[in-house]
């Protein structure tokens, strides 16, 4: 940790005592990973997707229709015949860790952090040292800024030192100001926000995280989620636009031999936001099984069994700034419906170590989600740990009466995930009446779910 902690310092120094030099060039990702120390792969992406159907069958079966994601406005291109929106501006840094032999070589971007050398380019630019400058040393809510005034305490996520032979992926964004003109348009001043032209020197910083919270914009939709009955996959039905003697979804049995039935659960999902960043981390701790303390001390198990060495981590930020749906099977619309991060606890579900003047870790202090909901999970294999008694039960009726002891326990997979944010819903209606019963307000609501799924 104390490398980290001079592998920051020394990339925030460099960044922003540039800013004496007259023709300064704007550090870009490739310099970040340089002042890491840290190789690998670069990938810009861009994309948009379809699913007409997605069908699940057990007996029954389980039906997603009409299923796609893209850029805002993506929907509304398609419906007019413009062609699909992309969902751009993502950058994708790859890179396996190493032991950390080389400064950096085991460091990773990780959450905000970037956030640090977005800072360090404003203040290398004229921006007001005082703010930008102590953003780049890490404060999360700098003088000056009115992101949350209550809360000076709060930092920017450090970058993360990961295990020898770690896959790390980050995804953040390839131009941080494309959401008010780009790069370009700010070095030549020419950025807009709420119509005033903007420099990176007379950004605030309250603008400025406006700009990067946009920098990725999403929407994602459904048509709708069905059941249906064991024939759909079979007679003619499956991946068709029409069912039961020519309707859509209507869960109206109108088959002449009354054996054909859907039902719909939920219909004309729409949602539409901001991507923060997402880091998924896959650690290299061989294929063994154990268990783990709640200092996550790691112990092996002889016997194989437990949960596996190795887990795969998925962080992401997030902002859902409208979301409606229709739960058909219930009668009830919500409308108008945004998660974020913007009141109350305006901290991340991330910490920073705290260190003394020799660089020993003293403790933790809360980061900022700079307005973004939180989300992290934890998937990893377990084995022979499923508690399965109807299993147990077959064994014996199977083998003469004689219990098969492996048989009590199954394997899986687990998925815990964690959520930190607020949750607004705008309108609440029942039918089709389009009357609202009324808004409600959930701030800084914290939850932890563990799944551990497997076959029966």
């Amino acid at each position: 940790m104390k490398g980290l902690k001079k592998i920051a310092l020394v990339s925030t120094i460099a960044a922003v005592s540039a800013g004496a030099q007259a023709e300064l060039k704007a550090l870009d990702d490739a310099m970040m990973g340089e002042l890491t120390g840290q190789a690998g792969l670069t990938i810009d992406i861009e994309t948009e997707w379809s699913i007409g159907e997605f069908a699940y069958q057990d007996a029954g079966l389980v039906i997603l229709k009409d299923m796609s994601m893209g850029g805002k406005g993506n929907r509304a291109s398609k419906a007019a015949g413009t062609g699909p929106v992309l969902m751009d501006n993502i950058r994708l840094s790859l890179d396996v860790a190493g032991k950390g032999a080389t400064p950096g070589d085991n460091v990773s971007n990780y959450g905000m952090s970037k956030v640090k050398g977005l800072a360090a380019i404003h203040a290398s630019k004229g921006a007001d040292l005082a703010t930008f400058g102590a953003a780049a040393a890490g404060a999360g809510n700098p003088a000056g800024a009115s992101l949350d005034p209550n809360d000076t305490s709060m930092q920017i996520d450090n970058e993360r030192v990961n295990g020898d032979g770690d896959l790390t992926l980050h995804f953040g964004f390839n131009d941080a100001w494309q959401a008010a003109g780009g790069f370009k348009a700010f070095n030549e001043g020419n950025g807009v926000v709420d119509g005033a032209s903007k420099t990176y020197a007379t950004l605030t910083w309250d603008e400025a995280i406006e700009v990067v919270s946009q920098a990725v914009d999403f929407e994602f939709g459904i048509g709708q989620i069905a059941l249906a009955d064991s024939d759909y996959a079979t007679d003619g039905r499956l991946g068709s636009a029409v069912i039961n003697g020519g309707q859509d979804f209507d869960g109206i049995d109108d088959d002449s031999t009354g054996t054909q039935q859907t039902t719909t659960l939920i219909s004309d999902l729409k949602m539409s936001g901001y991507l923060g960043p997402m880091d998924i981390r896959i650690q290299n701790r061989g294929n063994g099984f154990g268990t783990y303390d709640e200092n996550g001390v790691y112990t092996a198990s002889a016997e194989g069994k437990g949960e596996a060495a190795s887990k795969i981590e998925w962080d992401s930020f997030f902002k859902v700034t409208d979301l409606d749906l229709y739960i058909d099977i219930a009668g009830v619309q919500l409308s108008d419906i945004s998660i974020h991060n913007s009141r109350g606890d305006k901290s991340s579900l991330n910490t920073n170590y705290t260190f003394d003047a020799s660089g020993n870790v003293t403790g933790t202090v809360a980061t900022t989600a700079f307005g973004f909901a939180h989300s992290k999970r934890e998937i990893f294999a377990v084995k022979d740990s499923v508690l399965n008694p109807t299993a147990y039960l077959r064994s014996a009726l199977n083998n003469g009466g004689a219990f098969d002891e492996d048989a009590m326990y199954v394997d899986g997979i687990a998925i815990n995930t964690r959520f930190k944010g607020d949750i607004d819903i705008g309108a609440i209606s029942f039918g089709d009446t389009g009357t609202s019963i009324g808004k409600i307000f959930m701030t800084d609501v914290e939850s932890t779910t563990n799944w551990t799924i497997s076959a029966h």
